[in-house]
């Protein structure tokens, strides 16, 4: 894989001279067993880290300037970004002249060029001859501890696997080649769990209902000072802190349903049939457009473009039917957005307020919902 040994590299170098190290990470699954990963990684050498998840509701998705201004007080060190970064080309140019040395992995799409970061881990940047390319970041995250790690891997290996598992079908990444030795390994290990959090969860539990568990829970979680109560869960070493969490985990999990079926609701409400694309704004949280987007577009079969509005600025997901590509949809109006990446089926977007109904004609006119062969 394109730079893997070279991160690997600069990461044990970074410990050997005691730089300090951030670890920035998206906020769902992937991203934080990702961040945990790398993080005993580098404890594992004798490193130290500061862990932060994105604050998606405040800072926008990924490494965006605001985000910048969140972490800029670690400024001197060496800045990771996990499932989130590829994008953010804005938000790494500043992290550059704030003082950081910016590392990207990520397991999204390139969009056309790449940001100014000092190295890029991703499969599906160009001039990445690795054969597999629909890993969770986390599973890339994996690889590079096994290279990072050499012979002390071992000693994590099966908490490793088992936090990649989760993230592998969290992500809904695809269950073949590389992904699906990691599953099974991963399943195994989760019949006896060697990450506290999931021991607590496992009660009366098989381990494939303890992933879909976990995944519900975990997914989306509150969001502390600077990470999530997911993370919290996961890196826990006492049962009775895993137990409290795993309780408040519980309420918010059943709060967000609510939340989401009123989404869901008021969305359903906008949806023109007539139009070959779904594009509607919500007045639900930010965080709810993935998940009522996938929702919507499972009922609709059509793309599903949802977004909400604050300052000026548009903030959306985007989901579209199998075989389909939402990142080469939008690449069609790149020209209206401020920024967009993601997956071919699942993907997000940001742009002024102002170019809304613009990029909608725009989409539209260049084929968009209609059939993929006239995309």
């Amino acid at each position: 894989m394109k730079n893997l040994k070279e991160v690997s590299c600069r990461i044990r170098e970074a410990v050997e001279n005691n730089e300090k190290i951030v670890l920035f990470s998206d906020s769902d699954l992937d991203g934080i067993t990702s961040a945990i990963m790398l993080e005993k990684s580098i404890a594992l050498l004798g490193g130290e880290s500061v862990v932060y998840n994105n604050n998606i509701e405040k800072e926008g998705r990924g490494l965006t300037e605001i985000a910048v201004e969140s972490v800029r007080k670690e400024a001197p060190a060496l800045l990771i970004t996990m499932d989130c970064g590829i994008s953010n080309f804005r938000g790494v140019k500043k992290a550059n002249s704030s003082g950081f040395q910016v590392i990207v992995i990520d397991h999204h799409q390139a969009v056309n060029e790449l940001p100014e970061a000092s190295l890029i881990l991703d499969p599906m940047q160009e001039g990445d001859n690795y054969p597999f390319k629909k890993m969770a970041n986390a599973g890339i995250v994996y690889k590079l501890s096994k290279e990072i790690l050499k012979e002390r891997f071992s000693k994590k290996e099966r908490e490793f696997l088992e936090l990649t598992t989760l993230a592998t079908f969290a992500d809904m990444m695809p269950k073949e080649e590389d992904n699906l030795e990691i599953i099974k390994k991963g399943l195994e290990s989760l019949k006896d769990p060697v990450n506290l959090g999931m021991r607590v969860l496992k009660k009366d539990l098989s381990e494939e209902r303890l992933v879909e568990k976990a995944v519900f829970l975990l997914n989306t979680t509150k969001y502390l000072e600077k990470t999530t109560t997911g993370y919290h869960f996961l890196i826990a070493e006492e049962e009775e802190k895993a137990k409290k969490i795993a309780e408040e985990l519980k309420c918010y999990y059943k709060e967000r349903q609510e939340l989401i079926k009123k989404a869901e609701e008021e969305a359903e409400k906008k949806v023109f049939l007539d139009e070959p694309i779904i594009f509607l704004r919500g007045s639900f949280p930010p965080f709810l457009s993935g998940t009522v987007a996938t929702r919507v577009i499972r009922k609709h079969k059509k793309p599903v473009f949802i977004y909400t509005v604050e300052n000026g600025y548009a903030r959306g997901s985007v989901r579209v039917p199998f075989g389909e590509d939402a990142v080469a949809m939008m690449k069609k109006c790149k020209h209206l957005l401020e920024n967009f990446g993601g997956h071919a089926p699942a993907a997000g977007f940001r742009l002024k307020e102002g170019n809304l109904e613009e990029f909608k004609k725009c989409l539209i006119s260049r084929g968009v919902g209609y059939e993929p062969n006239n995309l």
